[in-house]
């Protein structure tokens, strides 16, 4: 999200100096710090997932493919034929753990055990009673 304008010293990008602004506000956000304080209120349910491959990755079959990704709002699947809104798909394998290094078919796919935690994705961890019952 940070990366500098295209461009040449010579010959320089449009909008370079709003982009340098951009990148400012983005870096000053602190998102380790909001990771760090969502960890402590929900301990355990936070996972990081590598961005690498979820706009690529299909949701259904879980094939990595760069022309799957017809347009910037098209998802085709080149294997399956799955079709879907590209941002839906992309969501689908944030929320199934599903990012950076290729996994086999068999292991992708929202829904399906992740390999990071080997716990299910397709519902969150609930809380474990400790004999204190809540009136």
């Amino acid at each position: 999200m940070t990366r500098s304008a295209k461009g040449t010293v010579g010959q320089p990008g449009k909008n370079v100096a709003q982009k340098s602004g951009l990148n400012r506000a983005i870096l000053a956000q602190g998102w380790g710090l909001l990771r760090q304080r969502t960890e402590q209120k929900a301990p355990g349910r936070v996972e990081d997932v590598p961005a690498p491959y979820t706009s690529l990755r299909c949701s259904a079959c879980g094939w990595i493919d760069k022309n799957s990704r017809k347009s910037q709002a098209e998802f085709v699947c080149s294997f399956f034929g799955f079709t879907c809104n590209a941002d839906t798909n992309a969501s689908i394998n944030v929320a199934a753990g599903q990012g950076g290094i290729p996994r086999s078919r068999r292991t992708a796919g929202a829904g399906g055990v992740t390999t990071a935690t080997g716990r299910s994705s397709a519902r969150e961890p609930q809380p474990t009673w400790v004999g204190i019952p809540l009136f």
